[in-house]
């Protein structure tokens, strides 16, 4: 694919997207107007056919393939299927099916990270026998050929880390996982890492490193690590903090989310399925994220594609969470109108 550089002013996209990342110590500024190459973040795409959660991945592959200034590469943020930790094998190979055959329309390279849903049977709801010899990874692996659920590439003098934040683990019920990198992929971090010092590095997470969902929702009760979080957090972010890594981009929560600490930025993008094909979630709807990449400072942009819910007839969880959603906004509607004098 041929790269296309905009000939547009970088900050008036900074200003269309709200606020953008300056990862140079003097901000999106140092930018300029042009950006050397761009890539998108798709993450908790869910890709079932309930709901017509296929077409709508689609139509998210088709809003990437349309974008004015064209990504060299997506990268995947996990859950592309809905689910191996509960549905039956062959509804589980029939969604890694959609999804490889509908990523691969995309036009540009695309690299596949893992999540908790693409695992198969790895849950005491698992709809396959304990001793099952397909549990694990061993399906997400083979369609879209990879040797390890981690691996590393670089581009246009960045480094890019795709990781696996998913350890299989025995529990009493049998094979499962729990978050975490692992003492083996961090050791094998560590020297990646080191072996490639010298350009900026971005790292693709499906769990969270940092995740604010506590603080978003007012629930002080809810512990940082409750599935949200990576357990071995700490000793991740040990590695990074002696290396140039500019950001860590995560999945999970299906909330946009971003935090900086010690010059790294932690971005959740929001999910391309929002409430896994049920409408908004916390009141985002279907969508992703563009980053552009300048030297060694970057900025993004949110992007939406049109996408309609269809719920099914027994979906009617989905249904009090939209009607309690259009209650809540109509609410604050009426509130802003109050407090302006309207």
């Amino acid at each position: 694919m041929k790269f296309l550089k905009s000939r547009r002013s970088f900050l008036r996209k900074v200003s269309l997207s709200g606020f953008g990342i300056g990862l140079a110590s003097a901000g999106c500024e140092t930018i300029g107007e042009d950006w050397d190459f761009s890539f998108v973040h798709l993450t908790d795409m869910h890709v079932r056919r309930k709901r017509r959660g296929h077409e709508g991945y689609a139509a998210c592959v088709e809003s990437v393939n349309n974008l004015e200034e064209q990504p060299d590469m997506v990268l995947m943020g996990g859950d592309m299927a809905f689910d191996g930790m509960y549905t039956l094998k062959d509804e589980y190979l029939d969604q890694l099916d959609l999804v490889k055959s509908l990523s691969d329309q995309l036009n540009m390279p695309y690299y596949p990270c893992i999540g908790n849903h693409d695992t198969f049977g790895l849950s005491p709801r698992r709809q396959t026998a304990a001793d099952d010899p397909d549990i694990g990874k061993g399906f997400f692996k083979n369609i879209f050929d990879l040797e390890s659920t981690y691996y590393s590439f670089d581009h246009k003098g960045w480094h890019f880390v795709i990781l696996d934040s998913m350890e299989q683990v025995e529990a009493v019920h049998g094979p499962s996982q729990t978050h975490q990198f692992g003492k083996e992929q961090l050791e094998w971090l560590r020297f990646d890492l080191g072996r490639n010092h010298k350009m900026p590095t971005v790292i693709v997470t499906h769990v969270a490193a940092f995740n604010n969902i506590g603080q978003i929702n007012a629930d002080p009760d809810l512990s940082a690590m409750n599935h949200m979080v990576v357990k071995d957090t700490r000793e991740f972010r040990e590695i990074i903090e002696r290396h140039k890594v500019k950001l860590v981009l995560q999945g999970h929560s299906h909330i946009p989310d971003a935090f900086q600490f010690n010059d790294i930025w932690y971005f959740t993008s929001q999910s391309v399925s929002a409430a896994w094909w049920g409408g908004n979630w916390k009141g985002f709807g279907p969508g992703y994220t563009q980053f552009f990449i300048k030297g060694d400072a970057l900025t993004w942009e949110r992007k939406a594609f049109n996408w309609t819910h269809h719920l099914e007839p027994e979906d009617d969880l989905e249904r009090e969470r939209i009607s309690e959603r259009e209650v809540f906004e109509n609410r604050q509607k009426k509130l802003w109108e109050e407090e302006v004098g309207l």
